[in-house]
């Protein structure tokens, strides 16, 4: 490639070029962004793990959740939170619970105290949730998520939520509807991306 379309035109990505010798670059990259990893939590015990200082300009998050274990059957919940706190209702909500057995639970949007994980609290699940932001601003987010009964079994969840917050987000709460997490242990992080 000509030095000369370098220095007067956009590169296009699609051309096929190599650089030799000494090179050199100044300024700034734009559109080049990655994931930022959280710290990984590992709950033995208690009902909360929050995840603070969400930056301002956050458009994906993805929670990530391997071999977690619950003390008794009840729903795992993700919550949204901001400068005010962490928002427990106005969560319009669905979700699909296959059992074992070929059974098939599904809840209505009646469940609206957040983005539902898993239920059955007698084996360890793994899964991801995915939250998006909608709008331009940080209040308006689109949530999902599966999972899968991590040791056997044929439990699994997938669930769907919006939800409007009243100031930007700035934080992420998994919390138990009932119970607490296991002593057995497992894991649960976040990568997010701007």
């Amino acid at each position: 490639m000509a030095l000369s379309i370098i220095q007067s035109e956009a590169i296009n990505l699609a051309d096929t070029f190599a650089f030799t010798g000494t090179v050199s670059f100044s300024g700034s990259t734009s559109g080049a962004g990655g994931y930022t990893q959280g710290t990984k939590v590992s709950p033995t015990s208690g009902t909360t793990v929050d995840f603070t200082g969400i930056p301002s300009d956050v458009k994906v998050i993805h929670i990530l959740f391997d071999q977690l274990e619950r003390t008794n059957n009840s729903w795992g919940i993700v919550q949204l939170g901001d400068s005010g706190g962490f928002e427990t209702t106005g969560y319009t909500s669905s979700v699909g619970y296959p059992g074992t057995g070929n059974s098939y639970y599904a809840n209505s949007a009646g469940d609206n105290n957040g983005l539902k994980i898993w239920y059955y609290g007698a084996t360890k699940h793994s899964g991801i949730a995915t939250i998006m932001r909608f709008s331009t601003d940080q209040t308006q987010w689109i949530m999902s998520s599966r999972c899968h009964a991590a040791e056997g079994g044929s439990y699994s969840c997938y669930s769907a939520v919006e939800k409007t917050l009243s100031a930007d987000l700035t934080q992420i709460r998994i919390t138990m509807g009932g119970g607490a997490f296991s002593s057995t242990g497992g894991d649960i992080n976040i990568l997010y991306t701007t």
